[in-house]
């Protein structure tokens, strides 16, 4: 099945005319869930504008994919280490709003984020594991931003009578 589906993969972009160095499809632990990594010099054309073309061609392969194995399938197409590089300038750019918002105390309303790239950014900034620093997302749909905020310190007393 693997060579089946490498060869479609494969034919698919010689379709495309765009030349492929290497293509790696690996099953992951998850029922019918594939990782496939491509090498080529041509990454520009698949991934182009805001990964627009590399969503389509992922749901293309998809379909095509799950017709040989005639079972829905889950599909992640990796360019190039793309997605990898594109999520490690993401979690950059964070750490420096993090670095910021600890220094000076103030909130930081980020850019239009899409929902995936909020909840990766949510769990980048609750694996820091600094109680003190929060994420919030605040209104509605497309206008829905997130925001990285300094938690107020609160402060308990504790008394006990007996020591007055």
């Amino acid at each position: 099945m693997q060579n089946k589906m490498t060869a479609l993969v494969k034919d698919f972009f010689k379709n495309l005319n765009i030349s492929i160095n290497s293509i790696e499809i690996i099953e992951t632990d998850i029922l019918n869930t594939f990782n496939i990594k491509i090498k080529t010099d041509e990454s520009w054309i698949i991934i182009w504008s805001n990964w627009k073309n590399l969503d389509a061609i992922q749901n293309i392969l998809k379909i095509m994919l799950s017709k040989i194995i005639w079972e829905k399938i889950r599909l992640h197409l990796e360019i190039n280490d793309y997605i990898k590089t594109k999520d490690d300038r993401l979690f950059d750019f964070i750490k420096k709003e993090i670095e910021y918002v600890k220094k000076t105390w103030k909130e930081i309303r980020l850019p239009y984020y899409s929902s995936y790239e909020r909840k990766k950014i949510h769990w980048f900034v609750h694996s820091i594991k600094d109680d003190s620093i929060n994420t919030k997302s605040k209104w509605e749909w497309r206008e829905r931003r997130l925001y990285i905020y300094k938690e107020k310190i609160k402060l308990t007393i504790d008394i006990d009578w007996d020591d007055i």
